[in-house]
């Protein structure tokens, strides 16, 4: 059985990514999100979202393992099914800002497969008033920090932290936010969430980690360790609206896209 708390059904919207080239393994954190196409259907796209580092070659092959899905439609933890593929172009949306660390793969395919997953949706989007939200304000996020998560079960980590910069303020005059939080290699990707006016919001998309070595640095976090640098227990988040943003381009170019094969 699964559990009805927020805080424990968000364990199942996420996946490890793991990419391969001949030169190079990545491995970060997905989350799906259902994403309807607003075009006169009920159809919608099933997208992993991650950063663009992570999928850092399109061209490369993309592992992905999910829990199997039982009869009574609950996850059968441990018995896992992987999604092994060579190449993702075709299905591969980048956020169309060059400067925004974000990016999804259409996976809709997997909702025809015995896989047990959840997929966010739209009232998750909700605009969020960053006014109504404090400095050191309590944020979760879930991923596979270092790339450890619970193996027998194929479960993600769930952590916590806190807003460290002003909510209503682009840090560093970009679209993001700094957390509090033990932010570790592996972690790109996770979706951060944040409790405000009685609900969750997707507060945005972990994209970096902070790290001091001879002076601060700020490092992509699914970056390998190296040697002395010590994690300063800060992550560099996306602000939600970019996320909104990659979306919505991602639904308009699949629908482009389809439009012009046929």
């Amino acid at each position: 059985m699964t559990n009805t708390f927020f805080e424990h059904q968000i364990a199942y919207i996420t996946t490890k990514i793991t990419i391969e080239t001949p030169s190079k393994t990545g491995v970060g954190t997905g989350f799906f999100y259902e994403a309807p196409l607003n075009n006169d259907t009920n159809r919608s796209l099933t997208l992993l979202i991650s950063n663009k580092h992570v999928f850092f070659n399109p061209k490369g092959r993309l592992i992905v393992s999910l829990n199997c899905k039982k009869e009574d439609d609950t996850p059968e933890f441990g018995n896992v099914i992987t999604f092994d593929q060579i190449g993702f172009e075709k299905a591969y949306f980048i956020h169309p800002d060059p400067e925004v660390d974000l990016a999804c793969i259409n996976v809709s395919k997997i909702s025809r497969t015995n896989a047990f997953y959840k997929c966010l949706h739209n009232d998750l989007l909700r605009r969020i008033d960053y006014d109504r939200i404090a400095v050191g304000s309590e944020v979760i996020f879930v991923g596979y920090p270092d790339g450890r998560y619970d193996t027998v079960n194929n479960l993600p980590l769930i952590r916590k932290g806190w807003v460290a910069s002003m909510p209503n303020i682009d840090f560093n005059g970009r679209g993001q936010i700094v957390i509090d939080a033990q932010v570790f290699q592996g972690s790109s990707g996770s979706p951060v969430f944040v409790s405000w006016d009685g609900k969750y919001s997707l507060f945005g998309v972990v994209s970096e980690t902070m790290v001091r070595d001879s002076e601060l640095q700020i490092l992509q976090a699914n970056t390998p360790q190296l040697g002395v640098e010590e994690v300063l227990g800060l992550g560099i988040v996306i602000k939600q609206r970019h996320v909104q943003e990659l979306i919505d381009y991602a639904v308009n170019e699949h629908i482009r896209r389809t439009s012009s094969s046929s």
